[in-house]
């Protein structure tokens, strides 16, 4: 135990102040942390079903491409489809937590693989399917974020339990003592003056 004195005395209200504000503000940061996940978790149940729809929509209008104009057919017009693209990857920041955001730059414009009505279902298909890639780009974007403050969640959750049952318990139970003990030998030396002072 540390020597029961005021400078050890002092030295733990410090630590004791300094852990009830880690607390507070931790407790802050687990709120917003949540509140951020409730507020994003109904967004993405919506766009998880926007993309399953624009997938299913994608590979029907492909099987009619493929009814309508044939496996052959479609296969040479595809290959001579060029999907030009760069994604772009940024780093943001929430409360600590870095968030990667997603984009699709610099999209060359689909244009349409010939002027004849045989290749409609494969122009449709491949406008649908560009479609999907950038919902699916927004929902992994929004997958991701959750994920990570989740895990910032826990780690906060687990600081926020150690401070309040842990450390900040034992604080002002060793405060308690170290008062205690101060106070006895104040009255001790208080009792032993007033004896030094009837013996003059």
């Amino acid at each position: 135990m540390a020597l029961k004195s005021k400078t050890a005395l002092l030295e733990l209200k410090a630590d004791f102040g300094a852990a009830s504000t880690g607390e507070e503000i931790l407790e802050q940061k687990r709120n917003i942390i949540l509140k951020e996940i409730l507020s994003m978790v109904d967004e993405v149940q919506s766009l998880r079903e926007r993309v399953d729809e624009s997938v299913q929509k994608s590979y029907r209008l492909l099987v009619k491409a493929f009814m309508q104009s044939g496996r052959e057919s479609v296969g040479r017009l595809s290959s001579m489809v060029r999907f030009e693209a760069k994604l772009e990857v940024k780093k943001r920041s929430f409360i600590g937590v870095v968030v990667p955001e997603v984009n699709v730059q610099n999209r060359a414009p689909l244009e349409p693989t010939a002027y004849t009505g045989e290749s409609l279902y494969l122009d449709l298909a491949r406008v649908s399917f560009a479609e999907s890639l950038d919902l699916i780009l927004k929902l992994s974007t929004m997958e991701i974020k959750i994920w990570r403050l989740a895990e910032e969640l826990k780690k906060t959750v687990v600081r926020v339990n150690a401070l309040k049952n842990y450390y900040i318990p034992r604080y002002r139970k060793e405060i308690k003592s170290i008062e205690s003990s101060l106070e006895e030998s104040e009255r001790e030396f208080l009792t032993i003056l007033k004896i030094l002072t009837k013996e003059k």
